[in-house]
């Protein structure tokens, strides 16, 4: 049974420069599925209080009063969030009513991105979010803030939008023989949702020349019995630098890849190589966990 029978795509909305994208994405992708679409925002309360307090100067009186105005900011802030949010989400609801999706759901709801997926997980097929939001709105690099832990907390597979909208015509799929690796294989054997109208490229790097012939090889066999046809490259040397070029040499649209394959504290010594490849790519990406 198809992932997509047992759950829906789930695109985080936040009207960033790359929430149209986002919400294209979203559609092709539960377009071909098909599977139902749920369109999210969620609402993050950050509140700064415009009043300038001095603790040590305030008589009980005072500071009864301004914790009163500070309320009534919260409220004022919190109102202002949620009808900025309800924009966002008719837009893009109308936006994929428009593209003909019928099975659509639309809702906001507080807190962040990461605490929404966790409480969403079983529901899911997949999730479709931007690589940065407001926070790095206008800056040629950079990954949002909360993209990593989302990425950490769902083990459902993660559409990661990096640019504007164009119909995907080839996916390269970095194979390394990881667990999660292995995980991403499997998944694009069984779901023609990944595959189906789609150039696959399959792209092994190691020291070892031999050893990344032998991962292709294994990758083809296994894609075979599903009757996947791939284009197989076997390279050795810098890994970031070989998989960033053949996707530019190649004009490859989709990456997918095993994600987060070691540990946080791994990740925080010697920097992540999922990191690094978002960082460095210019493609769209499909991650797995």
């Amino acid at each position: 049974m198809s992932m997509t029978k047992n759950g829906f795509i789930l695109a985080g909305v936040d009207g960033s420069e790359l929430g149209d994208a986002v919400i294209d994405y979203a559609i092709w992708l539960s377009k071909k599925g098909p599977a139902p679409l749920n369109l999210l925002h969620t609402i993050e309360h950050s509140h700064h209080s415009e009043q300038v307090h001095h603790e040590g100067n305030l008589t009980p009186n005072i500071k009864e009063h301004l914790l009163d105005e500070l309320s009534d900011e919260e409220r004022m802030e919190s109102k202002q969030l949620i009808a900025e949010g309800k924009h966002i989400l008719n837009q893009a609801k109308q936006k994929a009513e428009d593209a003909g999706v019928v099975d659509l759901i639309a809702k906001q709801r507080h807190g962040t991105l990461p605490e929404a997926l966790i409480d969403l997980q079983s529901e899911l097929a997949m999730v479709v979010i931007g690589s940065k939001g407001q926070d790095h709105s206008g800056e040629a690099k950079g990954l949002g803030t909360q993209l990593e832990a989302a990425i950490r907390v769902v083990s459902k597979p993660i559409f990661i939008v990096k640019y504007g909208f164009t119909e995907p015509k080839k996916l390269m799929f970095a194979y390394n023989g990881s667990p999660t690796s292995l995980k991403a294989l499997n998944l694009l054997k069984r779901e023609a949702l990944f595959h189906d109208g789609l150039e696959v490229h399959v792209v092994s790097v190691s020291k070892n020349l031999r050893e990344a012939e032998n991962l292709v090889e294994d990758a083809k066999a296994t894609l075979k019995e599903a009757n996947i046809d791939v284009i197989g490259q076997a390279l050795t040397g810098d890994s970031l630098s070989f998989l960033t070029q053949y996707q530019q040499d190649n004009a490859i649209d989709i990456t997918m890849m095993g994600a987060f394959s070691h540990g946080k504290l791994h990740g925080f010594i010697f920097g992540s190589f999922t990191t690094q490849m978002l960082l460095e790519s210019k493609t769209q990406f499909l991650l797995v966990r």
